[in-house]
């Protein structure tokens, strides 16, 4: 699998142009009828840009050589048109512009957004959200802010820059090369610098990163932090990262400033340049004030496209620096192989586990040699102690990880050659821990599917035992929900819906209910009857009352299976290990 951290080996190659025509041609194809609206609108821009000199030299030739007044007022008249004209054109195109860029990459970031969420979880446990999270928005950002200006000030400076030329060549060859001359030598020193802050900006994209890896960590366990007393070593930690990336930013902004200051230099000169020829050529018959003018005004006019040119030349290194990142996820593959077959479309279905051997880390098994057959439609209560591999043997269920050794079958077919997104619709979960989605109870219910129908939905809320709760909301399906709102009740039951409505063969329970209050319990422990109906069920119990509802009881220990049966002969066997908890009533024994 290629690593995204290995971007920073590449950070001095260059990115070819042509690599940026290519995404821009792939994204922007969608939405060709606005590019060519924003061709139009620059190509106006900068034929007024260029004319409005040319009106400026005849008002001041007119008025040296004494001609009518009314001419004079027609220029200036026309000169205030074009204005206005000018900044209404200008505003069209800076608002095509940012409009194209950010749904280019808008696109860009759902397509990254959606190529991670495909990654195996090797992949995310290696990375905080926060770092996913910059590398998904903060390098495609990096990359808007490029795109969205670089049709406009980079290609349309371009060709107002062409237009400039000819238009000093018309009026004299010798100037005209002179500026075209001066205009070589100014792309070749931005070439050559092009690709020298690269460097500084792909580590100043890693500082944060880090950063923001950092601060999602430390919030999300702030309650462990001030309950153990670690908010002043997270603080001292919070400095150290902050001045990293504070350190990368400043080196960053300071290659920054040198390249932009080489547009001020090269300006100078060029204007010394103009004034220089002007003088040399001026004749007030031939080579007339209005002409010097004209030269001097084009030269000056030519700083606005060199500095945006600079610009965006400075910001394609860090655009360089965006895509390289985002090429190196995009070329980040999934350990996870799809497979082509398929389950069937309803009941219950079969699990084996066979032979079946597991580690995260090489070296260090969390299952061995796994043997064990759930029959269709039967509930296997899963015992062990914290860290026996309990949760792991319904990771490996879901295939988020494939194993080391062995085969799991479900419905008969080996995982491997079932195609994930189906294997995980007819696999249904409900953990301790709920995940609530600001959103509206319709889209947590459903999981923001819209093609499930508000009958069904009621059904599982009826089936289920939460229409007491439903009928409290204001608007209903409408209802806009969040964590914090809802019981811890009313979260688990809410879980129960989106199983019960995604009507999975198998179910696998980690004990949601063993945090609640008796009263609570007993509502979840109905709703959990209720979902168990013609289905195959796993649960992984944290209480011996637990298994009172399964068929089979499996018990881990050290990543082995070290008992497992019918839970009826196990009990009737006062040498089970089974038997002997329950006896003693060790719940210690299996927590």
């Amino acid at each position: 699998m290629a690593e995204v951290d290995g971007e920073d080996d590449v950070s001095l190659e260059r990115v070819p142009l042509r690599r940026y025509a290519e995404l821009l041609g792939y994204y922007m194809k969608p939405y060709w009828r606005r590019v060519a609206l924003l061709a139009l609108c620059i190509f106006a821009s900068i034929g007024m840009n260029l004319l409005m000199p040319q009106i400026i030299r005849y008002f001041i030739d007119a008025a040296g050589s004494g001609r009518a007044i009314e001419s004079m007022l027609k220029a200036a008249g026309l000169y205030l048109a074009i204005g206005f004209g000018r900044q209404f054109v200008f505003l069209a195109s800076s608002y095509l512009g940012q409009d194209i860029g950010w749904r280019v990459t808008n696109r860009m970031r759902g397509d990254l957004a959606e190529h991670c969420l495909r990654l195996d979880m090797n992949f995310h446990h290696k990375r905080t959200p926060g770092e996913m999270v910059e590398r998904v928005d903060g390098d495609t950002t990096a990359l808007a802010n490029f795109f969205s200006d670089f049709v406009v000030y980079v290609l349309g400076s371009m060709l107002f820059l062409l237009g400039v030329l000819v238009l000093l060549f018309r009026e004299d060859w010798r100037i005209g090369l002179a500026m075209s001359v001066f205009t070589l030598v100014a792309f070749f020193v931005y070439n050559l610098t092009r690709s020298m802050a690269v460097p500084h900006y792909t580590a100043e994209r890693e500082g944060y990163s880090r950063l923001y890896g950092f601060l999602e960590e430390r919030l999300t366990g702030i309650e462990d932090i001030r309950t153990n007393g670690a908010s002043g070593y997270i603080l001292g930690r919070f400095f150290d990262v902050n001045r990293d990336t504070y350190g990368r930013v400043l080196r960053s902004e300071k290659m920054g400033a040198m390249l932009r200051s080489v547009t001020t230099v090269l300006f100078t000169v060029g204007h010394a340049l103009a004034m220089g020829m002007g003088i040399w050529l001026y004749e007030p018959n031939t080579f007339t004030i209005g002409a010097v003018y004209l030269v001097l005004h084009y030269t000056s006019m030519l700083r606005m496209p060199l500095f945006m040119i600079s610009r965006q030349i400075n910001e394609l290194q860090k655009a360089t620096a965006g895509l390289k990142r985002i090429e190196a996820l995009q070329r980040t593959e999934s350990q996870i192989v799809d497979g082509d077959g398929d389950l069937s479309a309803s009941g219950a279905l079969a699990v084996d586990f066979s032979g079946v051997s597991f580690s995260y880390f090489k070296g260090e098994p969390v299952l061995q040699g796994i043997d064990l057959r759930l029959e269709p439609g039967r509930v296997l209560g899963l015992l062990g102690r914290t860290g026996s591999g309990k949760t792991t043997l319904t990771r490996l269920l879901f295939r988020f990880y494939d194993v080391d050794e062995g085969l799991i079958l479900v419905g008969g077919q080996p995982v491997r050659e079932v195609r994930t997104d189906q294997l995980r619709q007819r696999v249904g979960m409900v953990t301790q821990d709920v995940q609530i989605f600001n959103a509206t109870v319709r889209e947590n219910l459903t999981l923001f599917d819209p093609e499930i129908a508000d009958e069904q939905i009621l059904m599982a809320i009826e089936e289920l035992g939460l229409m007491p709760w439903y009928r409290t909301l204001e608007d209903g399906f409408d209802t806009v929900i969040s964590t914090g709102s809802l019981s811890a009740g009313e979260s688990q039951l809410l879980a129960f819906s989106r199983v019960f409505l995604k009507d999975p063969g198998i179910v696998i329970l980690d004990e949601p209910s063993s945090r609640l209050d008796p009263a609570t319990e007993a509502q979840i422990d109905q709703a959990v009857r209720q979902l168990l109906v013609g289905r195959t069920a796993i649960i992984i119990a944290h209480h011996l009352g637990t298994v009172d509802r399964v068929d089979d009881i499996a018990i881990l220990a050290d990543g082995k299976i070290e008992e497992y049966g019918a839970r009826e002969a196990l009990v009737a066997d006062p040498e089970s290990r089974f038997s002997r908890l329950l006896a003693a009533g060790l719940e210690g024994h299996i927590t």
